[in-house]
């Protein structure tokens, strides 16, 4: 199995990179490219180093067809969002708009609408933790988390106000006729570390991982991404993941007597580890395809479920869960309660959720609207003739979500994060730089 997964990951790789060429730029431009990439990493790369490591997120025994059958569901789900990007236009080769440095007011009207709400969820979330001994909290986060989902979600919105940061910095020093101070970087590093080391005292890593992409592909709308200067990045990225992936493993021995277990493994183990946790998703088709007898498909209730979720439980009891405790249900029957205690969810994706739903015609319907979700995206975009950092780091996000985010996330957690965070940003990208008058003020 583990040539299929070679073959599989080279194959879409060389697609990828047949048009990436020598610019990474590219991926800002066409952004099926980073989409086809993540499915080669998710789906075909991260299984062949687990299969080659043998570990398993789930104790169960899988057959060799299962996994073939689970690297199908993968290309046709590939496929699909290839089918959805081109037939709503992906195809074209528009010129993206320039951008521009945030003037004095914006900055300030970011400041107000995005960041000042954003970090005092975050630092609301972080006195919660605080509360709690940490291997508990780790323990029992859902239950501890229950009825804060607004400071979740507005939380997740400091990671593009950090983004918004680092790329307007850029684009001063690189449009702007007075561009700002070098000094400024400090100011503007101290609050994308907040936000990082926040958010991984919560057990929220990916979230890091998040920050660093927005910020990556923000810079290629300024920078052309040369594929030598990028792979200076490579060693960077490798210790950040390495780092992160130690964290998940000490945080699940908090309450271990025995902490050999992390010094006693070396670094790649540890970093299979890592990644297995944050994007181990495809064993979750490989679990469905194994025991296809044992589950019902939910036909479109993960999907109400990500659209309703801005209801409270409270007023609606009843309300469906997302696709996480879902499949977590499928897999362990009745371990996911509203009354359960260190409850643990699972991250499905959205090919899983597409074949939870739907069976393989839920591959197919989930990954052509994705990719014609890309598709409008980039072409609503490249409708601009000139964009500040706040527009940059909407398509940013935007196009990672619909690329990369959604193949690893749980759909209602994904789509929420995503909905209320945009929304923020379009109220500050509305007002612009117009002055607001009030009636009997003068101008």
């Amino acid at each position: 199995m583990a040539t299929l997964y070679v073959i599989f990951f080279m194959s879409l790789g060389l697609l990828a990179f047949a048009r990436i060429g020598s610019r990474f730029d590219r991926l800002f431009v066409n952004p099926i490219l980073a989409f086809v990439l993540t499915v080669a990493f998710i789906y075909g790369f991260i299984p062949w180093l687990k299969d080659l490591q043998q570990v398993q997120t789930y104790p169960f025994y899988y057959s060799f067809d299962a996994k073939l059958f689970a690297l199908l569901f993968s290309l046709v789900f590939c496929l699909s969002g290839i089918g959805g990007y081109l037939l709503a236009g992906g195809g074209a080769r528009p010129a993206l708009p320039q951008v521009r440095a945030l003037t004095k007011r914006e900055r300030r009207r970011v400041l107000v609408l995005v960041g000042i709400p954003a970090m005092c969820a975050v630092l609301y979330l972080a006195r919660t933790v605080s509360a709690y001994d940490l291997a508990d909290y780790m323990k029992d986060r859902i239950m501890i988390r229950r009825g804060m989902g607004p400071a979740v979600v507005l939380a997740f919105a400091a990671i593009c106000y950090a983004a918004i940061l680092v790329t307007d910095y850029f684009a001063s020093r690189r449009t702007s006729s007075r561009p700002m101070s070098r000094w400024r970087l400090l100011p503007i590093g101290g609050v994308v570390l907040l936000v990082a080391v926040a958010f991984v005292a919560m057990g929220n890593r990916n979230f890091v991982f998040i920050l660093i992409a927005i910020v990556l592909f923000a810079s290629l709308s300024i920078f052309k991404g040369r594929i030598s200067r990028a792979l200076m990045l490579l060693p960077v990225m490798l210790a950040i993941a390495l780092g992160l992936s130690a964290w998940a493993k000490i945080r699940t021995t908090l309450d271990s007597a025995d902490a050999s277990s992390v010094t006693s493994e070396g670094p790649v183990q540890l970093l299979v580890y890592g990644l297995n946790g944050a994007f181990g998703n495809a064993e979750n088709l490989i679990w469905l395809a194994q025991h296809e007898r044992d589950w019902d498909p939910v036909y479109g209730a993960t999907v109400v479920a990500a659209a309703l979720n801005p209801i409270p439980r409270a007023f609606w009891p009843d309300k469906p869960f997302g696709g996480g405790p879902a499949l977590r249900n499928m897999i362990y029957p009745g371990s996911y309660t509203l009354d359960g205690e260190k409850l643990t969810s699972y991250t499905t994706g959205l090919p899983t959720e597409g074949y939870m739903n739907f069976g393989l015609l839920g591959l197919v319907l989930f990954g052509l609207v994705n990719g014609a979700c890309l598709a409008a995206i980039r072409n609503l975009y490249a409708r601009r003739r000139e964009v500040t950092p706040v527009g940059v780091v909407v398509y940013s996000f935007s196009i990672f979500m619909f690329s990369s985010g959604f193949l690893y996330m749980e759909l209602l957690g994904g789509w929420s994060r995503y909905f209320i965070t945009v929304l923020l940003l379009f109220a500050v990208t509305w007002l612009g730089n117009r002055p607001i008058r009030m009636r009997g003020v003068p101008a």
